[in-house]
């Protein structure tokens, strides 16, 4: 009764260790995957694609402002570290600042505090990065970018 029972348990184990996959054949790959080229993409929490994410918003609110582009400057070494200003405030949080109370006030008024923000956070970043002239860049244009805003916002009147 004993060989029995060995002979029921090793049987056992063979099924499944069949079912578990263990016996299965293995496909075969039948042509080689290609490697990648070239860098690997950038991260999302990278800081550099941060600052471009900001910075392509900053643009297409430059753009709805009707805002010029701030004029472009060498970029400056930075030796040891970048020189980097803060922006100014969001235009409808300035005292003094007081627009019509059209749409088309509340319009430009939240696309220039957006643009403010963003100008806030590519500086922001820029410090962290500390060395980084390109980011140290777009914060200067976007700084400008932020204190033009200020006029469609803050002069802007209802009709």
């Amino acid at each position: 009764m004993r060989s029995e029972s060995w002979a029921v348990i090793a049987a056992t184990m063979g099924v499944v260790s069949c079912l578990g996959g263990n016996m299965m054949p293995q496909p075969t790959i039948e042509r080689p995957v290609s490697t990648a080229s070239g860098p690997p993409p950038p991260l999302a929490d990278d800081p550099s694609t941060q600052v471009d994410k900001l910075y392509a918003d900053l643009v297409a609110r430059r753009a709805a402002l009707s805002l010029p582009t701030p004029p472009t400057s060498p970029e400056e070494a930075c030796e040891p570290v970048c020189a980097i200003d803060d922006p100014p405030g969001a235009p409808s949080r300035t005292a003094g600042c007081m627009p019509g109370a059209g749409s088309a006030c509340s319009a430009a008024c939240a696309q220039a505090d957006a643009a403010c923000d963003d100008a806030a956070q590519i500086c922001a970043i820029a410090k962290e990065l500390r060395t980084d002239a390109s980011a140290a860049g777009r914060c200067r244009d976007a700084g400008a970018t932020c204190a033009d805003a200020h006029a469609p916002c803050c002069d802007c009147k209802s009709r």
